[in-house]
């Protein structure tokens, strides 16, 4: 989306930033997820389980420098020269996630009740009045310039053609195929792969079948590969826009207003009532 000011041909901002969605039946799309955690996330998570409590700030810095100096020794570069490129790890996706509703007077927004792990604890006027919250998980996706099937063109993914980027939101039962395709890969020793997806009946209700492929073509680009590093970072790009696309943040008064309710007694129902597990963080999973 473009916003101009008053002379017509000054961009004044620019926010290309799209959802991934097919469009007809049938349709068939090669999608990778380049969204990444960097080497540091799982290492320091590891030695966070190990110290049995938080690292400090001098202890996470300390770790961070030993992991750069290690990838600067692989890469044959200083340490001063890495990019963040370089720090992502490649067998790592990474993912977002929230607690939401969807009605139609609000459209889908972030759910307000107050959690501790996965467990509600103080329900708000939204679960209050629009049931339980569901998750929403988001990614970054890459999709592939084809030829017959799901061949990929690999002259125009070379040229940086037909080579297109977009955050793919989805519900935690369709996020569930996504890491049934990754176990299925890992247990064939594939850690970066691409996924077959393959719209099943309206567009309206994007019900995909969602299915393992092979090691992402993209990643069999030479390691130094200009292509290769952009798609990388195409990923880190679009990733700061993830967490905004999973629902809009809307406070209680507002969501009474728009309800025309007051929101006075918006916290009714027990903290102890009967609700659905939900996973409290995606950091684990695929990792």
């Amino acid at each position: 989306m473009f916003e101009f000011g008053f002379e017509e041909s000054k961009v004044i901002k620019t926010n290309a930033v799209e959802q991934f969605k097919q469009t007809r039946s049938g349709e068939k799309t090669r999608v990778s997820i380049i969204s990444f955690k960097k080497y540091s996330d799982g290492i320091l998570a590891e030695k966070q389980k190990e110290k049995g409590s938080a690292l400090t700030d001098m202890e996470k810095a300390e770790f961070i420098s030993k992991i750069d100096e290690r990838i600067a020794k692989q890469l044959n570069k200083s340490v001063d020269d890495l990019s963040e490129v370089d720090r992502l790890n490649v067998k790592s996706p990474r993912f977002a996630f929230s607690y939401t509703h969807y009605n139609e007077a609000v459209g889908t927004i972030r759910c307000l009740s107050k959690y501790e792990g996965s467990t509600v604890v103080r329900p708000e006027i939204c679960c209050n009045k629009f049931g339980d919250a569901g998750q929403t998980v988001g990614m970054v996706v890459m999709t592939y310039p084809l030829k017959e099937g799901l061949e990929v063109d690999m002259d125009l993914l070379s040229a940086r053609k037909y080579v297109n980027f977009y955050i793919w939101k989805m519900s935690a039962q369709k996020f569930k195929k996504i890491e049934d395709a990754y176990r299925e890969a890992r247990g064939d020793d594939k850690f970066t792969i691409d996924l077959n997806v393959v719209l099943d009946g309206d567009p309206k209700f994007q019900k995909q079948q969602i299915s393992a492929g092979s090691s992402a073509v993209w990643t069999r680009l030479p390691a130094n590969s200009e292509t290769r590093a952009w798609i990388m970072d195409q990923g880190l790009r679009m990733w700061k826009h993830v967490s905004s696309q999973l629902g809009f943040e809307m406070k209680a008064d507002k969501i009474a207003e728009k309800l025309g309710l007051s929101s006075g007694g918006g916290h009714g129902g027990a903290a102890n009532e009967a609700l659905p597990k939900m996973i409290s963080s995606y950091d684990d999973l695929i990792g």
